[in-house]
């Protein structure tokens, strides 16, 4: 009997499930990461559905005698390394691996789909690709900004080649796709050969996004998306969150009076808990960035009140390399300031060591002058004067 036998693993935004040892069943639902996430302003964990590359791969290991893994997905795609690094595992395993985009598989997303030996497509799901981007914060020559150009090059290309793999593609055929953001239905994602079955007597995925085009709602699940860019027309919008009326893999409880009644809260938290904490999360998220903006406005404009009274330098690290309150680059200005006076006197008092000037004695006033009045120093002030005056116009 195989070690994979009777495992069932529910993660927030996967389940994983194997009930002889030979068949697996594997539904991903979520963004792919390489770790939990961290809010930038907080520090706290970002709420979400996220699968997270070291717990997958870990979970992965359960099934790796099985026979056959079927991967129920829905994905917006998310880190390109940790969904190419899903992508290569799930291509070793010896299992005949079959896809079905439940909702669907854009970006890494459809890194993982074509892992498999067979992908399945509902007429409404979405395959999309696209060429990788980076966010940038820095300071960069020309010089630099090539480097970094290239790099992503070389991601992209290395993306490609799991594409002309699935479909049979030229290179070329796929980096132009990529180049453009290709979004495919269902269907045209089986013409061109990233799905290999149309599902068309199952029932069509509820897809929709939102009205800001930040989320993307299918399945029941939300997505955020605001990192895709444009999403083609076609997808209907809607105002408010849909609910999720089923939890993955798990039925539905019944409510009060055979769900006659209105859920509470507390309700909704018990029967649907990633529904509701990912509503939560989008509200929450939705707050935090509106606040997080003005707060970064604010930090910007409180560094230009004071700016002219430091060096260019001190600013833009305050700003941008390093940032901080103004309050926290004044500090940071008087520390440099004081470093920089510390510095110079202890060089003044190096030269002056080394000079020997502290050796040298002042020369013994004569017992017969007597001090000059100031009488006596004006007049020799207008002698030494007309003398220089003289020698000029001579010379």
């Amino acid at each position: 009997m195989s070690k994979a036998n009777r495992i069932f693993l529910k993660r927030p935004c996967y389940t994983l499930a194997v009930v002889d040892g030979k068949k697996a069943e594997l539904t991903m639902y979520g963004e792919i990461v390489e770790s939990q996430p961290v809010d930038w302003w907080t520090g706290e964990l970002v709420d979400g559905q996220f699968i997270i590359l070291k717990d997958f791969l870990a979970d992965l290991e359960t099934i790796a005698d099985c026979e056959s893994i079927i991967i129920h997905l829905n994905s917006v795609g998310g880190d390109a390394f940790s969904a190419m690094a899903i992508h290569n595992r799930l291509r070793e395993l010896k299992a005949e691996k079959t896809c079905i985009v439940d909702g669907v598989a854009m970006s890494g997303g459809s890194l993982i789909m074509c892992a498999c030996d067979t992908v399945k497509v509902n007429p409404s799901s979405i395959v999309m690709i696209h060429d990788c981007w980076t966010v940038v914060w820095d300071r960069f020559n020309a010089v630099s900004a090539r480097k970094m150009a290239d790099e992503l090059s070389v991601i992209d290309n290395s993306q490609a080649e799991i594409y002309v793999r699935k479909t049979g593609k030229t290179m070329e055929e796929v980096r132009a796709m990529m180049d453009k953001d290709t979004y495919m239905s269902g269907r045209e994602a089986v013409e061109n050969k990233f799905a290999d079955e149309l599902l068309e007597d199952e029932a069509d995925p509820d897809i929709a996004v939102s009205a800001d085009h930040r989320t993307l709602y299918a399945c029941g699940h939300s997505m955020r998306v605001a990192a895709m860019g444009t999403l083609p027309d076609g997808i209907k919008t809607i105002e408010t969150a849909p609910t999720s009326s089923v939890d993955i893999n798990s039925p539905e409880a019944s409510g009060k009076n055979g769900g006659n009644s209105p859920m509470t809260l507390e309700e909704f938290r018990q029967q649907n808990p990633e529904a509701a904490a990912a509503l939560l999360a989008e509200a929450q998220a939705g707050v935090n960035t509106d606040e997080a903006v003005q707060a970064e406005r604010q930090r910007l404009a409180d560094i230009d009140a004071v700016a002219s009274l430091f060096d260019p330098e001190t600013v833009n690290a305050a700003k941008y390399s390093e940032p901080c309150t103004a309050q926290e680059m004044c500090y940071r200005a008087a520390q440099k300031s004081v470093q920089q006076g510390t510095a110079f006197m202890a060089a003044l008092q190096a030269d002056t060591k080394d000079s020997g000037s502290a050796g040298v004695t002042p020369a013994p006033a004569s017992e017969e002058e007597e001090p000059m009045t100031n009488a006596d120093l004006m007049a020799a002030g207008e002698a030494a004067a007309k003398k220089a005056l003289g020698e000029k116009k001579e010379a």
